[in-house]
């Protein structure tokens, strides 16, 4: 009895967006206060007295002529009943951001595939998440007959990705998910949609060119112009961006002149007097509550901002400068204050990274974070030649967001995390 209530077929001829006048359609939709919603967009209708009785939130089939403003329904069929009245899914905002959304990634790939790069795909599962002493990954196992292996979802593809470097692969890129057992809030989500990209043969210098390019484009795809508004801060696109280093970044901002990666020690002792820094803290915590504070807030506009050159012990993954070896080449992109991407001149020394890789475990296990293994299979590709690359690691949910002038995550992602 219940299965005349779901009908297998539907008999839709016209969405909403393509009614012409006077023309005769078949419709299909919710109905919403008073109207029939689909995808496109809304109408208002008339339904003959007799017709088969529906209720607010049903899916339901009109079979009538469009007459504007009015459609008039000569006949009306049930195809799913609303049991309950809460619509599950996004709001009407949202459903506009996730289709900025899907034009955002369809633009990246269009970027990328028109200067030959290649798309790849890389394990979700795996046995070495990374050793950042900040990152924490989510846990799982897999177990048969014969095997029981803990594995984590990744924080990042970056290690398989360069194992693919190593193998021949010259320009590649990924869009994927990862995962980061952080506490969600308006600028993380534990599973967030991130962007890799990788040009061997390149540094740094050459990311920073990518990243002005194809920003400006996916603009001039999404809003038709080179100029961006988020939260009443208007940034223009326009090649070539803002060039700061770390150093000139918290003497402009913060009134600390003491370079943090020379002489860490006099920088400390300037940051304690920062109303934020307690007496007490070390280096990193005291370097980053100041940066947050003071700093961060006042970078990528009116233009966007590459803040480069870090404390090269803030960049395991990076080469160190050649002429200033306290520093790493390293960037990291902010746009209206939010910061978007992390970038090197990737490392390819085997046996340093090794050595960086242990003390960031030495440095896990002494904080109490979980040890996680040190990827072998990562440093074999190393040992076997991985040939100068720059890569960058850029958040697409935040990308949504300044297009979209959202001022949380959560509504950029469909099902964001948790669902309660």
């Amino acid at each position: 009895m219940h299965s005349l209530h779901y009908p297998a077929r539907c008999h839709r001829t016209h969405r909403i967006v393509d009614l012409q006048p006077n023309e005769s359609a078949i419709l299909a939709g919710r109905l919403i206060e008073g109207q029939l919603t689909d995808e496109t967009g809304s109408v208002a209708f008339h339904i003959q007295p007799g017709l088969e009785p529906v209720h607010p939130g049903d899916i339901v089939e009109l079979e009538g002529t469009w007459k504007p403003p009015t459609f008039q329904a000569q006949t009306i069929r049930l195809l799913a009943p609303a049991k309950i009245q809460t619509c599950p899914g996004p709001d009407t905002k949202i459903r506009n951001n996730l289709r900025i959304r899907s034009q955002i990634l369809s633009g990246i790939r269009n970027f990328f595939e028109s200067r030959g790069f290649l798309e790849v795909d890389t394990p979700l599962l795996t046995r070495c998440p990374g050793q950042e002493p900040h990152l924490t990954a989510f846990e799982t196992r897999y177990r048969d007959d014969r095997t029981d292996l803990r594995l984590y979802l990744p924080t990042s593809p970056e290690y398989a990705m360069k194992r693919l470097l190593a193998s021949g692969f010259e320009t590649i890129y990924q869009i994927c998910k990862a995962f980061r057992h952080e506490t969600a809030s308006s600028m993380h989500n534990p599973e967030f949609t991130i962007l890799e990209w990788y040009r061997a043969y390149a540094d740094y210098k050459a990311i920073m060119s990518d990243s002005e390019a194809i920003i400006c484009e996916l603009a001039q795809r999404i809003t038709k112009s080179t100029t961006l508004t988020y939260q009443n801060k208007s940034v223009e696109l326009t090649p070539p961006w803002e060039r700061l280093t770390v150093h000139e970044a918290f003497a402009q901002f913060a009134g600390i002149h003491v370079d943090p990666s020379a002489d860490p020690d006099g920088f400390l002792r300037q940051a304690r007097t920062h109303p934020s820094v307690n007496p007490d803290d070390p280096f990193d915590l005291a370097y980053f509550k100041v940066f947050l504070d003071s700093v961060e807030p006042h970078l990528g506009h009116p233009k966007p901002t590459f803040l480069l050159d870090y404390p090269a012990s803030m960049a395991a993954l990076a080469k160190r400068k050649p002429d200033a070896p306290h520093l790493a080449e390293r960037f990291e992109l902010y746009i209206a204050g939010i910061e978007l991407a992390n970038a090197f001149t990737e490392l390819n020394d085997p046996e340093e990274q090794r050595t960086r890789l242990e003390s960031e475990t030495q440095e896990r296990k002494a904080s109490g974070a979980p040890a996680y293994p040190i990827d072998t299979q990562f440093l074999a590709a190393l040992e076997s030649g991985m040939p100068p690359t720059g890569g960058i690691a850029l958040g697409v949910d935040r990308l949504v967001m300044l297009f979209t002038n959202a001022t949380s995550i959560r509504e950029v992602i469909a099902f964001p995390f948790p669902e309660l």
